[in-house]
């Protein structure tokens, strides 16, 4: 039914450890890895493989967006889905995706709930939700792509339908940056169908750094970095998408220029990203002022025993902890977010081959 793909460049100790968890799943789906490390590394990835996973090299130079272009073109199942080394995609949760699609011819994607967490010792601290945005389900394909970007969160890792999967990773190939390699992604496959988000947890976000600079994964970083260039590709982008919809033969708004429309709906989300006050530091530090560097990321939380509030559930193997904080437990919007006790007990039954 499924193929999934899991791309990994020089990180054979986290790879090797998602095959595992996915083999203590009993995960029954075709695996492919899509390796781009260098030979060291990619040796222990080819034996991480063995006998759980197809193994794909591929020059270290390869983007991830071509790699996975290159693997879906060979896909025959009805469904694909993107799995990372780093972060964690439950079995159980693409089993229940693949049934929601199986069940609704008209929606293309299906996802739940990504929750950040990190491991402390033993323990599973889940701390945040931070993808919990509802279904899109409008009938028009603009409406779906505005209702996607006014509060974006990224669908990349859902469970995808083959064909629009492949039809979007072509496109995203077409461009240079990375963060519009991900927008294109989603606005072809937005604009194809309706995408689900279930009531469940889908995903958990882990804290190993991205390959790809802050500046190529995030639009205002690029911004900071080179404005004349980050409008360059996003113009690119714009008309791409333009192009898309003019040749997919998708309705627009008579009277209305399409390239003016998608200029306010990406606006939508990429105004939301400015923060002014990061740009008077950077117009300071370009004019000499003696100025710390413009840190991209916020430091990591110091490491906190549960406190009052937080749900703590031992491991029946071992001495590990299941920490889910308040924050995720008391998590707004309340209509948006409801993780159940029957939810807790399936991620922490799956988590147990997570070592």
């Amino acid at each position: 039914m499924l193929t999934a793909l899991v791309p990994t460049r020089n990180r054979p100790a986290e790879c090797a450890r998602q095959l595992h968890f996915l083999q203590g799943n009993k995960f029954v789906h075709r695996i492919i890895v899509l390796d781009a490390s260098e030979p060291e590394n990619s040796a222990a990835v080819r034996s991480a493989c063995s006998g759980i996973a197809e193994f794909r090299h591929f020059a270290p130079q390869y983007r991830m967006a071509d790699k996975l272009a290159v693997a879906v073109a060979g896909v025959a199942t009805p469904y694909v889905a993107l799995i990372p080394d780093d972060d964690i995609v439950l079995p159980q949760a693409i089993a229940a995706a693949i049934a929601f699609l199986d069940g609704h011819r008209d929606f293309v994607v299906a996802h739940g709930y990504f929750v950040a967490f990190r491991a402390h010792d033993d323990d599973i601290d889940m701390h945040q939700v931070i993808g919990f945005t509802p279904s899109i389900v409008d009938e028009q394909p603009l409406k779906r792509l505005y209702n996607l970007f006014r509060r974006y969160q990224s669908f990349y890792w859902g469970v995808f339908r083959t064909g629009i999967f492949r039809s979007a990773v072509a496109a995203a190939c077409a461009m240079q940056v990375v963060a519009f390699r991900e927008l294109t992604a989603m606005s072809t496959a937005i604009l194809q169908g309706k995408v689900a988000r279930l009531r469940f947890v889908y995903a958990l976000r882990g804290q190993v750094k991205s390959h790809a600079a802050v500046h190529q994964s995030h639009p205002f970083f690029y911004f900071l970095r080179d404005a004349g260039e980050f409008f360059g590709n996003y113009v690119q982008f714009r008309d791409g998408i333009a192009e898309f919809i003019r040749r997919d033969g998708i309705a627009t708004p008579p009277g209305v220029p399409l390239e003016q429309l998608l200029d306010l709906v990406y606006a939508a989300y990429l105004g939301r990203e400015v923060d002014t006050g990061v740009i008077n530091h950077a117009v300071e530090l370009l004019l000499g002022e003696p100025l710390p560097p413009i840190q991209s990321d916020p430091p990591a939380p110091n490491w906190q025993e549960p406190v009052d509030g937080d749900v703590v559930h031992r491991s029946l193997a071992g001495n590990r902890r299941y920490i889910w904080r308040r924050q995720i437990l008391d998590a707004e919007p309340r209509d948006e977010i409801a993780i159940s006790d029957e939810d807790m007990v399936g991620v922490e039954r799956q988590l147990e081959h997570y070592r």
